[in-house]
């Protein structure tokens, strides 16, 4: 955003620079202070479990979508703000203009070369404009959740490209580094007060969590598949079954895995089946003949328990819900065959 064609209204007006900058500091602090803890408290209030375990209100379903819609909202009443500063309220330039400042603030600043104050500001209020994005964006989306530091700062950056492209084929506004740089480092603040104060309201337990987890890295430098572990993942489940048609009724039929292939041992009455969903494999050993086979349980990851809760009462699968006690997520329980448990956790 340049100062040219937006706020030369208050170029000579301290006055007015004092309330713009401090006006946007406490909007950035409201949003980042007030939006999780208002949201915490009604969330609360309503019976709606934040934390990924099991509401206690009869209609947290109906809450949630509700609480999400007014998130959606709240966003894209942002990004219209968003577009009328960077758009809207700026006159045309009479030609293209970039304007490749780079980190020359800080190095002009450094060597004594005084700068009008309008650049500061400039390069403040562009910080100030981003944090809200970089805050919302892991707040309100699973998948920037998910990776929270690395995709929403991608997102920011490639916003602020995407904006200074517009501004320069528009004319409305010049090309500016500098303003990539501010707006970048605006969404880095908005994720660190995310991390800081979201995240931190809905897992209270995080100190815990993160001691645990330095003290396993600590430890796990040693291992043999630390080097690995980014990409390790159990790609196999291997169970045990007496019938080889209930396997094939309950989880190919009932609920949907395919068969990759059947392998039928020389000699013996075993069959072994390969089952697939997804990117998990399900290797069965039947039998085919009774025998006492141990508890067996399998778990199933997903994050629509809804959807699957839905599925499942539709197809007259009878599902139990509960909560991991380690991760106090829900989770469904459905009994398959020779009493294996089924667990669906929710992610």
């Amino acid at each position: 955003m340049e100062l040219n064609s937006f706020y030369d209204f208050y170029a000579n007006n301290w006055i007015s620079n004092v309330i713009i900058v401090v006006g946007a500091t406490i909007i950035a602090l409201l949003l980042a202070y007030l939006l999780p803890f208002f949201d915490n408290k009604i969330c609360n209030k309503i019976g709606l479990n934040l934390q990924g375990g099991v509401s206690s209100s009869k209609n947290a379903d109906k809450s949630a979508i509700i609480r999400k819609i007014i998130l959606w909202v709240a966003f894209v009443v942002y990004l219209f703000f968003l577009f009328y500063l960077v758009f809207l309220a700026r006159t045309p330039n009479p030609d293209y203009v970039v304007r490749n400042a780079g980190f020359s603030i800080f190095t002009m600043t450094w060597q004594d070369i005084e700068l009008p104050e309008e650049e500061f500001i400039e390069f403040y209020l562009n910080v100030m404009v981003f944090i809200p994005m970089g805050y919302l964006l892991p707040y309100i989306f699973r998948w920037f959740r998910n990776h929270a530091w690395s995709r929403s700062l991608i997102m920011c950056f490639v916003s602020s490209i995407v904006i200074e492209n517009l501004q320069l084929i528009t004319k409305r506004g010049t090309y500016d580094t500098a303003d990539v740089i501010a707006d970048t480092f605006g969404g880095f603040i908005g994720i660190a007060l995310y991390m800081h104060r979201a995240y931190t309201l809905t897992n209270p337990e995080w100190r815990k969590d993160f001691k645990y987890y330095k003290r396993w890295k600590k430890l796990a430098k040693n291992g043999v598949l630390f080097p690995f572990s980014k990409k390790l993942a159990i790609n196999r489940v291997i169970i045990q079954a007496t019938d080889e048609d209930e396997i094939w009724n309950f989880y190919v039929k009932d609920l949907g895995f395919q068969i990759k292939k059947i392998i039928i041992p020389k000699d013996v009455t075993q069959t072994n089946l390969l089952l697939s969903m997804g990117r998990t494999s399900l290797e069965v050993h039947c039998l085919n003949k009774q025998n006492d086979i141990p508890a067996q349980t399998i778990v199933l990851a997903h994050h629509n328990m809804d959807g699957i809760k839905r599925r499942l009462d539709k197809a007259n699968i009878t599902s139990e819900c509960g909560t991991d006690p380690y991760t106090n997520h829900r989770t469904l329980t459905v009994m398959g065959p020779d009493n294996t448990k089924v667990i669906f956790l929710e992610t």
